[in-house]
């Protein structure tokens, strides 16, 4: 079944528009002109490289059948013979009844197949959606991480599909993994691509431990814990031992004594003897000096030791080690202040030789700063290995990537396989049931062409087709079987045997024409002919018609196609408003809530054909629907070539209802002096719809003006009140 037509780029189509249905029965009214046969030609003949623009939605195996101009040339015009049509006989009631019942079944079963069709759709658009959904969450992984890895999406980026399946070779590994590997994480790896990337990366300079075996033996001295002390076979030792301030006796010495003063910085006597200097010398001896040396010398070589440890910045290698990695920092404090404490407690012990000192370990600081120093070493080794090995260790990286950005998407990627798996079996039950109806209908086919031979013939149409002209009081022709053999009909005069539809009325060809397409709606021009759901396409059939058939021609399309479900769907195209209303009156109101839609084939200001959908409350009659071409027009939906015209036809109806008079003639009565509006109505007077003379003209026109006139035309009748009741809103 069709569900959407949309017609571009031919005829007056240029912008693209459509009609879209979901009913049986479409009606679709416009006036001449308005684009309704370019339809019916697309529906006959989709593959005319016109017609490259325009596209059908829905169709599956139908076959369109389509009544319009063309079809009347080909058959009628074109050819004085046509061909034979298929039908039963209604001779053998028992075959025709079970060809009947079996089509009945036919019918059930491809109801069964279209049922069956709507949810396979509908199943495979929630693949479709389970697809899309997924294609959409993985293309979230080029929009976060494309601009900071942008190589590794090279030839992956030009559509959400190659990401998907590049994606989808990846899934299988990675999904494997319980967990990834926890040393991996996006800065690491934003960073590692960075110094992979970077032209301007070099290798970087080997880092090295601090070592701190001369400081460990420094703080190992046993000399630190010792009580150093002069002679004590000295005179005055036991007067320095008593006092216990030993010290500060070897301050004074060296400060006094030792520059040969002999005032006593206390009492300012005159006590300094050279005897007490004896005395202070013996005790200071020799011994006491080396011992101080020693102690002096050891705090020398720690600060020379502790100087020589190089600035922290000394250590500092590009990313891997910088200024803002705060536990280097730290590490390398802690060495510093423990040396620092040392030194000072060093110092303190040459200054107090009598008082033991014990100094920091360092060893374990040490320990802690020169394993980070490991480290570093040994990110530094893979640093360089990595400029060396630069391609290969993008490719591992790259790998290492995908494989953490696919791990991220692991409970999705999950979701997305449980959820179209359980799509796609739910499709291949579906499918299964699909064929299982398939071949039934086929089987059925078969069966009912193999009974259609046995009581198939031509002469049954011919039958049909004549039965109606009767019907319709019409005798002067008929149709009947030319050759047997080639299974041709000929359209002949009462008396005749000689072809003659070339010298029927236009009237009478539209009726042969359109009872033979009906007949050919209902059988087949072969025997073998393929069973096929027809789609039913009429455009216009009570063209050149008397009002009086109207009716029976609407009758005839309603029992032949509106209630008979073989046919799929029927579209049916006209410009005449009473046609088209006499269908809401043959159809009840259910068939037409549930089974039928409206259209309206229009022309919009650009001069471009439009549809649009049309409600029935908005189905006007011929009066009417000139009216409101008038209003669309100050609307700007209607392009200006119609409006003239239409204003004739209105002034037409009018006049010959309300005076019973011709149009000429109330020009001539009321308006023959009116030289202002005399170009309007010369037009009015002279213009006939179905005269194309001076057509061409109406760009010259002043619309303006004929709008001006044609409401005077109103005004001066009396007849205003009409005029804005017809230009209003709402008219009844």
């Amino acid at each position: 079944m069709i569900t959407k037509i949309s017609m571009k780029n031919v005829a007056s189509y240029k912008d693209e528009t459509t009609l879209e249905t979901n009913k049986r029965i479409n009606l679709i009214y416009g006036l001449n002109g308005a684009g309704k046969t370019q339809i019916s030609k697309f529906l006959a003949n989709q593959k005319d490289e016109k017609f490259k623009d325009c596209k059908i939605e829905g169709l599956i195996n139908e076959e369109n059948l389509v009544y319009n101009q063309d079809f009347i040339d080909e058959n009628f015009y074109d050819t004085d013979r046509q061909k034979g049509i298929f039908t039963l006989s209604e001779e053998n009631t028992s075959i025709k009844q079970e060809i009947e019942n079996l089509q009945k079944e036919l019918i059930r079963l491809k109801s069964s197949q279209d049922e069956n069709q709507r949810k396979l759709e509908e199943k495979q658009k929630d693949i479709i959606k389970i697809e899309n959904d997924f294609k959409d969450n993985i293309w979230k992984i080029k929009q976060n991480h494309s601009g900071n890895f942008k190589d590794f999406f090279e030839g992956k980026m030009g559509s959400k599909e190659s990401l998907l399946n590049f994606i989808k070779s990846k899934i299988g590994e990675v999904l494997s993994l319980d967990v990834i590997n926890q040393n991996i994480n996006l800065e690491e790896l934003k960073k590692q691509y960075n110094i992979l990337t970077d032209a301007t990366q070099v290798k970087l300079e080997n880092i090295n431990e601090i070592p701190n075996i001369e400081f460990k033996n420094i703080e190992n001295n046993l000399m630190f814990n010792e009580i150093i002390v002069g002679n004590q076979d000295s005179i005055i030792a036991n007067l320095i031992k008593k006092l216990g301030n030993e010290d500060w006796v070897k301050d004074g010495f060296d400060k006094y004594v030792l520059q040969d003063s002999q005032t006593c910085p206390f009492c300012q006597n005159d006590t300094i003897t050279t005897e007490f200097k004896s005395y202070l010398e013996n005790y200071f001896d020799k011994t006491y000096e080396e011992r101080i040396e020693e102690i002096k010398k050891l705090n020398d070589e720690y600060q020379n030791l502790s100087s020589n440890i190089p600035s922290i910045e000394t250590f500092y290698r590009g990313n891997i080690l910088d200024d803002k990695n705060l536990e280097f920092e730290k590490l390398y404090s802690q060495v510093k202040l423990k040396l620092e404490e040392n030194i000072i407690k060093i110092k303190e012990k040459i200054k107090e030789p009598s008082k033991k000192i014990e100094l920091e370990k360092t060893n374990e600081v040490f320990q802690n700063f020169n394993d980070y120093i490991k480290e570093i070493q040994q990110k530094i080794i893979e640093f360089n290995s990595k400029l060396d090995n630069c391609k290969n260790e993008k490719e591992k990286l790259e790998k290492q990537f995908w494989k953490f950005v696919i791990f991220e998407k692991k409970e999705i990627i999950e979701k997305y396989n449980k959820d179209k798996k359980e799509q796609e079996i739910n499709k291949g039950v579906l499918d299964k049931e699909n064929q299982t109806i398939k071949d039934g209908i086929q089987h059925i086919e078969n069966t009912i062409k193999e009974k259609q031979k046995e009581v198939i013939n031509i002469q049954e149409a011919v039958d049909k087709i004549n039965n109606h002209l009767k019907d319709l009081g019409i005798l002067s022709f008929y149709i009947k079987t030319h050759d047997d053999e080639k299974q041709e009909y000929i359209i002949a005069r009462e008396g005749e045997n000689k072809p003659s539809f070339k010298t029927l009325s236009e009237g009478e060809k539209t009726l042969i024409s359109f009872l033979y397409f009906l007949q050919l709606c209902q059988g087949k021009k072969e025997k073998d002919e393929a069973i096929l759901d027809k789609i039913i396409v009429i455009d216009d059939p009570i063209s050149s018609l008397s009002f009086n058939y109207i009716y029976e021609i609407a009758q005839l399309i309603k029992h032949t196609f509106f209630e008979n479900t073989l046919y799929k769907q029927i579209f049916i195209f006209t410009h005449n408003l009473y046609f088209y209303h006499e269908f809401f009156k043959i159809i009840n109101k259910e068939d037409t809530k549930n089974n039928i839609t409206s259209f309206r084939i229009f022309k919009n200001q650009n001069n471009f054909s439009c549809i649009s959908s049309l409600k029935r409350d908005e189905i006007l009659n011929d009066y009417q629907a000139y009216w409101q071409i008038l209003k669309e027009y100050k609307q700007e939906k209607t392009h200006k070539a119609i409006i003239p015209n239409t204003m004739r036809n209105i002034l037409e109806n009018f006049i010959g209802f309300v005076y019973a008079k011709k149009l000429s003639d109330i020009v001539n009565e009321y308006f023959a002096n009116d030289i202002q509006y005399k170009a309007f109505y010369r037009y009015i007077s002279r213009e006939s719809h179905s005269d194309r003379e001076n057509i061409s003209d109406v760009k010259d026109i002043d619309i303006n003006m004929f709008f001006e006139a044609f409401e005077k035309f109103f005004n001066k009748l009396k007849h205003e009140e009409h005029y804005e009741k017809m230009m209003g809103e709402n008219n009844d």
